[in-house]
């Protein structure tokens, strides 16, 4: 699993949080190269209760 805080995205109507996410794949992280701090982008999609990483890059901000 991993730990991603966010802010506000007012487009789903999401206040600020931390929202956990399952890593079916680890690769999906090693490819990306982030590390913990990392500011991301990322895609995840509803699996059953989970939200399933399915795309994760830094960010650049």
């Amino acid at each position: 699993m991993i730990l991603v805080r966010h802010e506000a995205v007012a487009a789903l109507g999401m206040s600020a949080m931390e929202l956990m996410a399952v890593v079916g794949d680890p690769a999906v992280i090693d490819r990306a190269g982030v590390a913990p701090g990392d500011q991301v982008r990322l895609a995840v999609r509803q699996r059953d209760a989970d939200l399933l990483l399915i795309r994760i890059e830094k960010s650049g901000r």
